[in-house]
């Protein structure tokens, strides 16, 4: 499976069956998510628990995902305002980039998912991250500034305090 706004694990996405299952839709056995919170026209809300749509069909669009973004909200209607988040009004974003998110599926979280933005589309989410992975990813090999530059300078303090008495490398 493959999505251009999902990079992380696949046990990170929410929804995500753990072994085959039959599609509710196309009746092929594959990696399925539950159809419970989707957009579908294919079964009623009231239909929808205990189906099952697999990759094939979320591709096709027989099924979708609504996101939270800090635009406002995606869903079958497009990108609407719901919240007061930081914008007076969403910017205008091609529908493609829409229709791709929809079909990305939700990020499993404590809280709401908010997926986030960059220049008017949407970020690709890469997983959980540890500060090794700062450290993997950083072009000069400096977690802590990588840390730094993707962080709200009032939560740059979260690097520090995660170290260990002594430390003054973040290793795990």
């Amino acid at each position: 499976m493959t999505f251009k706004y999902f990079k992380g694990p696949i046990d990170e996405m929410s929804g995500l069956l753990i072994e085959h299952s039959v599609c509710s839709i196309c009746g092929k056995t594959a990696y399925c998510f539950e159809l419970d919170y989707t957009i579908t026209d294919v079964f009623s809300d009231d239909d929808k628990d205990g189906k099952f749509g697999c990759y094939a069909c979320l591709k096709e669009g027989k099924f979708e995902f609504w996101h939270d973004t800090e635009f406002g909200m995606v869903d079958e209607n497009g990108l609407s305002k719901v919240y007061k988040h930081n914008m007076e009004n969403p910017p205008s974003i091609e529908n493609e980039r829409l229709i791709e998110l929809r079909r990305t599926p939700q990020i499993i979280t404590w809280q709401q998912e908010l997926w986030l933005t960059h220049c008017n589309d949407f970020m690709t989410y890469k997983g959980t991250w540890a500060p090794k992975d700062f450290y993997l990813n950083s072009n000069d090999g400096d977690g802590k500034a990588l840390f730094m530059s993707m962080t709200d300078k009032e939560l740059n303090h979260l690097w520090d305090d995660s170290l260990p008495d002594n430390e003054t490398i973040l290793t795990e």
